[in-house]
């Protein structure tokens, strides 16, 4: 179940890759058919579709990460009285 767990977060990170770049390439492509917009448009909102997808990748990351954590069987004991670093 753990594997399958871990699995499904791959899946996301991989959606979280793909989506908001290819929803901000398509928002560009209606802004030019619609208003006229010249090729600046779609230069920017891919320039916003790289930046979004940065930040959710780094945010799917850190929960990977977490989720894999949690999932690991290697648990560190805390240092004892007398063991100070």
């Amino acid at each position: 179940m753990k594997v399958l767990s871990l699995l499904v977060w791959v899946t996301q990170l991989g959606f979280s890759i793909l989506f908001p770049l290819c929803f901000f390439l398509l928002l560009a492509v209606w802004l030019q058919n619609r208003y006229g917009f010249g090729l600046w448009i779609m230069v920017l909102c891919a320039a916003i579709g790289i930046l979004v997808t940065i930040s959710t990748v780094r945010t799917c990351i850190r929960s990977l990460r977490k989720a894999a954590e949690e999932a690991s069987d290697h648990k560190e004991n805390p240092p004892a009285f007398n063991d100070h670093h």
